[in-house]
């Protein structure tokens, strides 16, 4: 277990050992304090491990309280990758550090803060099955000679092409003159 002295984070055993492990330029990674740091690497190549490892070291190094630590992943299995760790390596303070997704934090401060959006207040958010069910409207809403529309088999077979195509244009903020 970790313990909290004089305002700063204890870790524990198993963020001692791999810290141990670390090679020369990950340990700069995670001993660097201030200012940002870049994690370039593939998958599974232990970058949750590093910014887990550093968020340890400037909670034990300064008087930075965890709840003003803010860690953003993509995907829910990165949230709860990243929590695990944070657990393994400071104990119960892990749930002090803000860690979300970027839709999970964005959702957070339109709830926290609903006098600003009251504009939007007729807005939710769509679940995956109406998500499902307005492709499969969009779909059959194509004329029959339309490619994406099939005739036989899995009707709906271009569902999950239409919406990653939807995502792209969201991420590339593609507009109408683009396209």
């Amino acid at each position: 277990m970790s313990e909290e002295i004089s305002g700063k984070i204890k870790t524990t055993q198993a963020y001692r050992n791999a810290f141990g492990l670390l090679n020369d330029q990950q340990r700069k990674a995670v001993e660097t304090i201030e200012g940002p740091v870049l994690v370039v690497a593939g998958p599974g190549t232990g970058k949750t491990q590093i910014l887990t490892l550093r968020i340890g070291n400037i909670l034990t190094r300064t008087d930075t309280h965890p709840s003003s630590i803010l860690c953003l992943t993509y995907t829910d299995a990165g949230a709860i990758a990243m929590r695990s760790r944070l657990l393994q390596f400071i104990g119960p303070e892990a749930y002090k550090v803000q860690v979300h997704t970027f839709h999970s934090f964005c959702n957070q401060l339109i709830q926290d803060n609903q006098e600003l959006f009251s504009q939007y207040s007729e807005l939710h958010h769509i679940s995956d099955l109406e998500k499902a069910q307005l492709l499969n409207q969009l779909i059959d809403s194509f004329p029959y000679e339309h490619p994406l529309r099939r005739l036989k088999g899995n009707l709906y077979f271009e569902a999950r092409r239409l919406e990653n195509l939807f995502s792209l244009m969201k991420r590339e903020s593609w507009t109408p003159e683009y396209m």
